[in-house]
């Protein structure tokens, strides 16, 4: 299923901000990006095909970021790394990355990382009426499962 072009019916910061959460809170796109990219190149050569997919995942994960950082420009905000708590800007820190040491901590910390991700997507749909943006999540969504 192709992605859809990221377009707004309107500006709109409280839509922009909670896309931010997406893009760069503690459970996001850029999150995931660096965690998968430091499993990716830190874990030991027996598990090669491991090794790929981490690399291919993180990749994905690019994508979604550039098509949230698209969408929250369309919405009238800077896509920062950071999210808004209380009107007060909280950027985005590499603590958010599970890092982890065996492999086995790894891949549960990253399936629950998916599942938080759905899980605020979701959230996400149901705050926002714009149909192009809840289109994108959707899609991103089917990425995630």
């Amino acid at each position: 299923v192709p992605y859809p072009e990221p377009q707004v019916v309107a500006p709109n910061a409280y839509y922009a901000n909670l896309l931010l959460e997406d893009y760069a809170g503690v459970t996001s796109e850029l999150t995931a990006i660096n965690q998968y990219l430091y499993h990716h190149f830190t874990v030991n050569e027996e598990y090669e095909d491991l090794n790929e997919l981490w690399k291919c995942i993180s990749i994905v994960e690019m994508k979604h970021e550039a098509m949230l950082a698209e969408t929250i420009l369309l919405l009238g905000v800077a896509p920062e790394y950071r999210t808004l708590t209380n009107n007060f800007p909280v950027y985005w820190s590499a603590s958010y990355v599970y890092y982890g040491v065996e492999v086995c901590d790894r891949l549960t910390a990253d399936i629950a990382g998916e599942k938080e991700a759905i899980q605020n997507y979701r959230k996400h749909q149901d705050l926002i009426a714009d149909p192009y943006i809840r289109q994108l999540l959707e899609r991103i969504i089917m990425d995630e499962e």
